[in-house]
């Protein structure tokens, strides 16, 4: 990647998680990276194109700092941890969580294809997870790709609300909230 595109898409991400989707425009970005406002169009034909190249990148990021943690041994625990770790993130990032996760994307994976295809890296964590707790007989066999959409949308649902001012307590009790509603999830899912 040249030094111009990396510090383009560098700004974008810095304006997208201070201010928001909403405050990136090509002329910011410009602004902030002292070049001509015309130049970031020479490395992305659109705000629309750079933001999804910038969504890609903070993925990657979000799946290899996810696949890097230590796997628990039990199942339910592993899942947990994959919790805390979308927990975590979108706590850290709120802005740059709600444009990935939530914003209307041309890029946006879909349920159900794009993750029963694999091209997920988040999700694809949940269904290793839920595939190895049905593998090793601690959850029901069911279709993993449809309970991680139900975890995942728990989850972000919960966020959701979080970042909408609806649940308003402190991060530690906000975590053991998403962890007494995983907990329900589980009750029903183990065997």
């Amino acid at each position: 990647m040249s030094g111009t595109r990396a510090k383009i898409m560098a700004a974008t991400r810095e304006i997208l998680e201070s201010k928001g989707a909403g405050a990136v425009s090509m002329r910011s970005i410009a602004a902030a990276c002292g070049i001509s406002p015309m130049t970031p169009y020479w490395h992305f034909p659109s705000r629309e194109a750079l933001l999804e190249a910038v969504c890609a990148v903070a993925f990657d990021e979000v799946a290899e700092q996810w696949r890097g943690r230590e796997r628990a041994a039990e199942p339910l625990a592993d899942l947990v941890a994959i919790a805390d770790l979308f927990i975590d993130f979108a706590l850290a990032r709120p802005r740059l969580y709600d444009y990935m996760f939530t914003a209307p994307r041309p890029g946006a994976r879909q349920f159900p294809g794009d993750f029963a295809a694999g091209k997920s890296p988040t999700v694809n964590l949940i269904v290793e997870a839920l595939t190895d707790g049905m593998r090793c007989g601690v959850l029901r066999d069911d279709d993993p790709v449809g309970l991680a959409l139900t975890l995942a949308a728990q989850l972000h649902g919960l966020v959701a609300l979080r970042h909408g001012g609806r649940i308003g307590i402190p991060d530690d009790a906000f975590r053991a909230l998403c962890h007494d509603s995983l907990r329900r999830i589980f009750d029903g899912i183990s065997k």
